[in-house]
C-alpha cells in the first residue's frame, strides 16, 4: 500500500503473471480498509480530461511536434495492429502536414500480446530505436508498420534488425538492446498507463485528454483536432 493523491485512500497495485503473459491493475482501498475501489477515481470538482492528461507521462516519450504545441495527441498502438499501420499513415501523410507546429504526437507502446505473437519484441525494438537515435525513431515505427504483414515470429527478431539498418540505426546497438531487452521496462509503463487510462484496444487516441478508441476517418479525426485548437483558443 502506498498513498494515493486521493485523500482517504490508499493505492496497491496487483499484478498477475501466467508464463509469459503478465497483466497489472491498480485498486484504491479506502483507509479504513472498508471499501476496494477498481479502476480511477476522478474528482467533480475538476475537468475530467486535465485528469487524464495529468495521468499521462509526456517527458521522455517518442514525438513528433512541439513540447508547447496547442494540441497533444497521444496514441497506444501495437505495431502488429493492421488499423494501427493505416493510422501512421494517416498521420505522417496527412494529419503532420495539414496541422504542422500546432499539434505533437506522443507515440505510446500498447503490444497486444495475446493475440500478436511479435508485437512485445517489436515494441522492445520500437523504444530501442528511440534510446539509440531518437531522430531516427519515427522512421524505423514506419517501416515496421509498412513492413508488418512480411514479419514473422520465427524470424521477426532478424527483421527487425534489417529494417534498423534501412532506417539507419548501429545494428549492433539495436541487436544488443534487444537481446537484453533493455528498453522492456518503458514497454510496460506505457502499457500499464494504458490499462489505468481504460485502454482496451489499439489504436486508441487522446486529444487534448479527450478518449478516441479505435480508428476514424481523416474527417472525424481533422473535426476533432480542430475542436482541441478552439477550445485552446478560447482558454
Amino acid at each position: 500500500m502506498r498513498p494515493a493523491i486521493f485523500p482517504g485512500f490508499e493505492l496497491a497495485t496487483v499484478t498477475v503473471q501466467d508464463g509469459k503473459n503478465r497483466a497489472s491493475q491498480e485498486f484504491y482501498v479506502s483507509s479504513d480498509g472498508r471499501y476496494l475501489i477498481q479502476g480511477n477515481i476522478y474528482g467533480l470538482n475538476s475537468d475530467p480530461r486535465v485528469e487524464v492528461e495529468r495521468m499521462i507521462r509526456t517527458q521522455g516519450e517518442p514525438s513528433v511536434g512541439p513540447a508547447n504545441a496547442p494540441v497533444t495527441i497521444v496514441e497506444y498502438a501495437d505495431l502488429e495492429c493492421p488499423m494501427c499501420a493505416e493510422m501512421q499513415q494517416f498521420i505522417e501523410k496527412q494529419l503532420l502536414p495539414r496541422y504542422g507546429d500546432k499539434v505533437r504526437v506522443i507515440f505510446k507502446e500498447y503490444p497486444l500480446f495475446n493475440v500478436h505473437p511479435w508485437a512485445v519484441e517489436a515494441a522492445v525494438a520500437d523504444e530501442c530505436a528511440y534510446e539509440i537515435d531518437p531522430s531516427k525513431f519515427l522512421a524505423y515505427r514506419s517501416l515496421i508498420f509498412e513492413n508488418q504483414k512480411s514479419i514473422q515470429k520465427d524470424t521477426a527478431t532478424q527483421q527487425l534488425l534489417d529494417l534498423g539498418a534501412q532506417a539507419g540505426l548501429d545494428r549492433a546497438k539495436l541487436s544488443a538492446c534487444l537481446s537484453a531487452k533493455s528498453s522492456l521496462p518503458h514497454v510496460r509503463q506505457d502499457f500499464q498507463e494504458g490499462e489505468k487510462l481504460g485502454v482496451a484496444s489499439t489504436p486508441t487516441f487522446f486529444i487534448n485528454g479527450k478518449m478516441i478508441p479505435g480508428a476514424m476517418s481523416p474527417a472525424e479525426f481533422f473535426k476533432t483536432v480542430d475542436q482541441a485548437l478552439a477550445e485552446t483558443a478560447k482558454k
